[in-house]
Parts: structure tokens; C-alpha cells; sequence
């Protein structure tokens, strides 16, 4: 295996990071029923068929159903106290009701990568603000399957010499990593998961720290903390956000047993 990342194939990240067998739905599936398959199967992305084929069209991210559902079934109080389920008839839509054309969201962008060609072209879309892309194997080899910034992180872990200039030593802010002119979003330990989950939909964020009433951090939320996360379990999003992340570790815990 070519130990450059640059010159390594999707495939042979696939196959080092173990890769799950894609799940996809078609265009049909309500709101509700894609909640439902993304917490069966302990996803935060769906894939969407086309109405017409099996080419996947669009992913929809678990963020864009919590969006939709901020919206159709929960009240217009900012602090509120339960999710009115007898106002989320709406959620029987079908999932194109939580698509968007807004070009920041995942659900109105989707790159395709050929599993054989180099990660080169695939690593320059996914530093431009693209979380997932679709990679699919036209030799017909192995499955189609979602290839994430983690996956790649992850690679990156386990094999460091993959990317032989980078001093992994080296601080943050030499590298240039560090925009002090960059605005910190935050959430505070007292707020409730549903209100940090607003401020992260807003803002167009992926993560947001949770700092405690002395500013220190204490805690992350993210749309991978929604992983497992139901219709039926979605009143947990009215907890404050630290009891939240500890429920979701749980429940996590629960669907590995």
C-alpha cells in the first residue's frame, strides 16, 4: 500500500478502517421512518435514492432531520419543556420535505469518488466544507459505501507516515491552524441540548463546546451525539446538554451490548 495519503485509494481506506455496508432509502420514506432507520442501524447520514434508479442522489445528514423537526414539533418557546408529538404530523412527509437548497447543509450537496482512483481529488473536497462523500467502486468489487472526514483522521492515526512533511509534534498554531479572528460559538452546561443544537443549526457548525459558569470547557456536542437517537427518545433533546451527552453515551453503550 502506498504509504503517501495522497496516493492511496478510497478502497484501501475502506478496507483499513473497516467500513460498514452502506444504508440507503428511497426518496419515499417519510421523516419519521428515516429517524427511525438512522437510529436502528446507529447512523448519523442516510443516503437517498433516486425516484427513478439506484443512484444515490443526496445524503441527508441527522442534523438536517433534527432541523426539520425543530421546526414541524416543537414549540415556539425558546426554553421548552417537552417536544408536542401531537404537533408532528408533519413528519410524515416524505424525506424530501427536509431537503434544502441551501449549499451549507449536507442535504444539498453530494460528491461521487471512484474507489480506485487516488484520495488526491477526494481530500481537496473535503477540506471545502464536505463532511461525507459517496464512494462507489465501478470495477464492481466492493459496495458503495460513505467515506467521512473521521474515516480519514482515522487512517491518519494508525498510520502516520502517510503523511511524511507533518511533524505531528508540532503545535497547532504552527501549523496554522489557529484563526484568532474566527468567532467561538459555546454552549453553557445549563442549557438544554435542543438550544445548543439550535445555536450549532444557526451558526452552520458541526461541534460547539460546552464550557461550565467558570468558561471552562467541560464538554462537546455534535451531530455524532445524536447517533441512536428516535422519535421516541427525542425528548431527551429538553435535557440540559451534559445530561444528554451522558444519556447518549449510554444508549450507545446499550445498542453494542
Amino acid at each position: 500500500m502506498p504509504s503517501n495519503l495522497v496516493d492511496i485509494t478510497p478502497a484501501e481506506l475502506c478496507v483499513a478502517t473497516k467500513k460498514p455496508t452502506l444504508v440507503a432509502a428511497r426518496p419515499t420514506i417519510t421523516v419519521r421512518e428515516a429517524l427511525q432507520m438512522m437510529a436502528d442501524h446507529n447512523i448519523v447520514s442516510l443516503p437517498i435514492y433516486s425516484h427513478v434508479s439506484d443512484d444515490i442522489v443526496t445524503i441527508i445528514n441527522i442534523v438536517d432531520i433534527l432541523n426539520y423537526i425543530i421546526k414541524e414539533a416543537i414549540s415556539d418557546h425558546k426554553m421548552p419543556s417537552e417536544i408536542h408529538s401531537e404537533k408532528a404530523h408533519n413528519l410524515d412527509k416524505t424525506i424530501e420535505s427536509v431537503m434544502t437548497l441551501d449549499s451549507d447543509q449536507e442535504s444539498y450537496r453530494i460528491f461521487k469518488a471512484d474507489a480506485n482512483d487516488t484520495m488526491k481529488a477526494t481530500l481537496k473536497v473535503l477540506s471545502n466544507r464536505i463532511h461525507r462523500i459517496l464512494v462507489i467502486d465501478y470495477n464492481n468489487k466492493i459496495p458503495p459505501f460513505i467515506l467521512t472526514q473521521s474515516d480519514v483522521i482515522t487512517y491518519v492515526q494508525a498510520h502516520p507516515e502517510c503523511l511524511p512533511t507533518i511533524n505531528f509534534k508540532s503545535s497547532l498554531q504552527s501549523l496554522g491552524l489557529i484563526n484568532k479572528e474566527r468567532k467561538i460559538i459555546i454552549g453553557h452546561e445549563n442549557e438544554t441540548a435542543l438550544n445548543v443544537y439550535r445555536r450549532l443549526a444557526e451558526n452552520k457548525l458541526l461541534g460547539i463546546a460546552i464550557v461550565n459558569s467558570k468558561e471552562e470547557l467541560v464538554g462537546n456536542l455534535s451531530a455524532s451525539d445524536l447517533r441512536g437517537l428516535s422519535y421516541e427518545s427525542i425528548d431527551s433533546l429538553v435535557l440540559p446538554v451534559l445530561e444528554f451527552l451522558a444519556l447518549e453515551v449510554i444508549l450507545l453503550a446499550l445498542f453494542y451490548m
